[in-house]
């Protein structure tokens, strides 16, 4: 459903005048449906950021902060895209009880915002052995949530180190100035299939627009709660 949602969004953003769109997930939820639904470029944060770090044949790890469970997420992206041949390796720090705080002030992505030192040197240890051990020659970062430590943890090895979300949004932002399109042709009876389809399963449900309103989300960086007509 989550993914529904998504293309939803997408299609209404298109039809208010957007240039391009944005997935600010490594995940890259969506991604092929909205290219096959919407004409404007459509640029995931996971895609870019292997791109980035795959650039000159360069050899890579992915150290993400998410636990052992979430692997699949990564081994979905790394089967998709040529660039996933370079990945010499997926490491993930947090133990699997983190999964149950996300939201908590000691959440992991709490305390990346805070640049907590405790936990932005966990993920420097972390990205130090990864390029040690995989023989990487630079570190993308596993999660859009990590953007607020990447430029700390990039101060810090000696190695590059890619950040998914800055890398995406760049692209994001050259793909909306050169006003490229693509040829979609969509039958009249699926243009409102994903709007049936979130209406349906979230009537009365309202977009999340803040901080605050995604509080109860499992996580407010890339999910939120959609209704048709809200805005995004």
């Amino acid at each position: 459903m989550d993914d529904v949602a998504y293309v939803e969004m997408a299609q209404r953003a298109a039809a208010a005048g957007s240039d391009a769109i944005f997935i600010d997930s490594f995940a890259d939820y969506a991604i092929a449906a909205m290219r096959a639904a919407i004409d404007i470029p459509v640029i995931g944060a996971g895609e870019a950021g292997m791109a980035a770090a795959a650039a000159g044949g360069r050899r890579y790890s992915i150290v993400t902060i998410w636990p052992q469970s979430m692997a699949f997420l990564y081994d979905e992206r790394l089967r998709m895209f040529d660039t996933g041949r370079q990945c010499a390796g997926v490491h993930h720090v947090s133990p699997e009880t983190d999964l149950d705080r996300l939201t908590a002030e000691d959440g992991v992505m709490q305390r990346m915002q805070r640049h907590e030192d405790a936990i932005v040197e966990r993920l420097v240890t972390a990205c130090e052995k990864a390029a040690r051990c995989d023989g990487a020659e630079c570190i993308l970062l596993g999660c859009t949530c990590m953007a607020p430590v990447g430029a700390l943890i990039q101060s810090r090895l000696a190695v590059p180190v890619i950040e998914c979300s800055r890398v995406g949004f760049m692209a994001a932002v050259t793909a909306a100035q050169s006003g490229v399109r693509h040829s979609v042709v969509v039958p009249e009876h699926r243009r409102a299939l994903a709007a049936r389809l979130v209406d349906g399963f979230a009537p009365g449900k309202a977009v999340a627009n803040s901080a605050a309103e995604t509080a109860d989300a499992d996580c407010p960086v890339c999910i939120f709660t959609p209704r048709v007509g809200a805005a995004a």
